[in-house]
């Protein structure tokens, strides 16, 4: 083939592919779509333009299975990847450990804000027709408790945004709550957010939204329409014969508001079908108290001089929670936050919308979302700690799997840990590696230096028994018994009065006396933190009951 011409090919080829890439841009600079229980190794893109990954490389405990119920055809939501979930019927806690440092943007490391999506489809995968009961944690923090919203036939997700704190490492752990309750999670997903997104909420809290609607829109919205991904459902008039959609005349919208909702949630509205009839009403059941609201308005008409809307926004029929005037502006995008709204003894709230008396057109409402602002986030178990762990976790494959948070959530501390009583930064206070086969040399774990309890007996650890094992200042039980330690006990421990020490079933260990071995034998096993601490209020979207918002 000419060489001309087959250069003039290529580059049409690339024309091609690059119009493609410009046409669904992804602005986040972490934008990450987990397939729980995939067992393929190759990405699937969906409808959406979504690309989806196995979960493999952040997780190695958990079961993959098949749904036996199709999932549902709901707008926005992708049936192949809804068909597959990751159970984990052991542990009280499995976690997904994402490092978006790995991300081969190099930006990625810049990120602070992220917003977290976790998907549930039971399917009835176990074929026992009974959806468990389970919750979900991030990076040590209470995110959601699935109650008894988990159905056999509806896809349950919840949202949480929070700042990193510390680090580029994402936790997503499910933990137990009953014994017969086998957790699962069908999706994992993963988006950056600017700087300013949100920004209002100060970054040591985080906030778990409730629901994301659209008004007249026909279609779920969620990327590539929203650059970062939130799913905005849609509400049309046919929820209520009382309204009508109407759609923008403007050529274009402008969203550069702090939020940035995608341009087309703002291109059409509800209004009240009789236009004397001027009031309009959001009326919500939830069971949520302190919630927060993002309404979203833009003008679908340009106005002439005759003609004005305006309106106030009247939470529970409080006149002391009036919030407005609102005017909506033609072509821009108008964001009003009411804060605090606080249920009634039915758990519902509702938000009138009066018009002004110089309004001359009636009020109109374009987008919402609503969330509540959560506890204060933890900082995680001491990061000198975690670092000590992660040195016996290289050492030992059999501790490789072992992610999240060690310590928090409350009670949820690894099975091989305890520690102490601090719900914000705990310290480890005992490690107990008994009987997992671990064979080799101890690393130096002793900037642990708030252990009492190490119990590594019946192992096959080996050399000499390390002096630092003696160092520990507030260590009262070291059981060393039935290894491979050889030459002689150092004297860190020996001459430790108030260590009680076990290294018998030690052959080649030089004990001159039974005592210096066998310092008291009656060793307690170390026990799980008796700590607790009041879960987070759990926050939860059912895709397939929307009446519950009522206009």
């Amino acid at each position: 083939m000419n060489t001309q011409l087959l250069n003039l090919l290529l580059l049409l080829v690339f024309i091609h592919f690059s119009c493609f890439l410009v046409l669904v841009p992804v602005s986040a600079k972490v934008f990450l779509s987990i397939d729980c229980g995939s067992s393929t190794l190759k990405p699937h893109t969906d409808k959406n333009t979504i690309v989806w990954v196995g979960d493999d490389p952040y997780i190695q405990t958990g079961e993959t299975r098949k749904v036996n119920v199709a999932p549902p055809n709901i707008s926005g939501w992708d049936s192949r990847v809804m068909s597959t979930l990751r159970a984990f019927p052991s542990r009280k806690k499995n976690c997904y450990s994402i490092n978006i440092a790995s991300s081969k943007d190099k930006d990625a490391t810049k990120v602070e804000r992220v917003l977290l999506r976790a998907s549930f489809y039971y399917g009835n995968y176990d074929n026992k027709s009974s959806p468990p009961t389970f919750n979900l944690h991030f990076n040590g923090n209470n995110w959601f408790q699935t109650g008894d919203i988990i159905t056999t036939t509806g896809i349950v997700y919840t949202e949480v945004v929070y700042s990193l704190k510390k680090g580029n490492n994402i936790n997503v752990c499910v933990a137990k709550t009953k014994p017969d309750n086998i957790p699962f999670i069908s999706t994992l997903e993963v988006r950056s957010l600017d700087s300013d997104a949100y920004s209002y909420v100060p970054p040591d809290f985080p906030l778990f939204f409730i629901g994301r609607y659209a008004y007249g829109t026909n279609s779920t919205t969620r990327y590539p329409e929203d650059s970062f991904d939130r799913i905005w459902a849609s509400i049309g008039p046919e929820v209520n014969a009382n309204y009508t959609r109407i759609t923008s005349n403007s050529p274009s919208i402008d969203v550069s508001i702090d939020d940035k909702p995608p341009e087309v949630v703002l291109r059409t509205a509800l209004l009240r079908a009789n236009a004397s009839e001027n009031l309009m009403e959001i009326r919500v059941s939830d069971p949520k108290i302190f919630v927060q609201y993002n309404a979203y308005f833009s003008e679908v008409i340009k106005l002439n001089s005759s003609q004005k809307r305006s309106f106030n926004l009247v939470v529970n029929n409080d006149p002391d929670s009036i919030v407005g005037p609102v005017v909506p502006p033609y072509g821009r995008a108008l964001e009003v936050r009411i804060s605090n709204i606080t249920s009634s003894a039915n758990f519902s709230y509702w938000i009138d919308f009066v018009p002004t008396d110089d309004s001359t057109l009636p009020p109109l409402i374009n987008a919402l979302e609503w969330y509540n602002i959560g506890d204060k986030l933890a900082q995680g178990t001491n990061s000198t700690d975690v670092k000590a762990l992660g040195l016996l976790q290289k050492n030992f494959n059999q501790l490789q799997d072992w992610n999240g948070d060690p310590c928090l959530p409350s009670p949820y501390t690894w099975d091989w840990v305890s520690c102490n009583s601090d719900t914000d930064s705990p310290r480890i206070t005992a490690v107990n590696l008994s009987g997992l086969g671990l064979k080799g040399i101890l690393p130096d774990f002793s900037a642990m230096d708030a252990l009492e309890i190490i119990d590594l007996h019946n192992n096959s650890l080996m050399q000499g028994i390390p002096e630092f094992l003696g160092m520990f200042p507030k260590l009262t039980v070291l059981n060393l018994a039935d290894n491979n330690f050889s030459g002689t006990v150092p004297s860190s421990i020996s001459n430790n009065a108030n260590l009680k020490f076990n290294a018998l079933g030690n052959p080649n260990l030089s004990c001159p006396t039974s005592t210096i071995c066998n310092k008291e034998s009656r060793i307690p096993s170390p026990n799980n933190g008796n700590r607790s601490k009041t879960y987070a209020h759990p926050i939860v979207i059912l895709l397939v009951m929307l009446s519950g918002l009522l206009l």
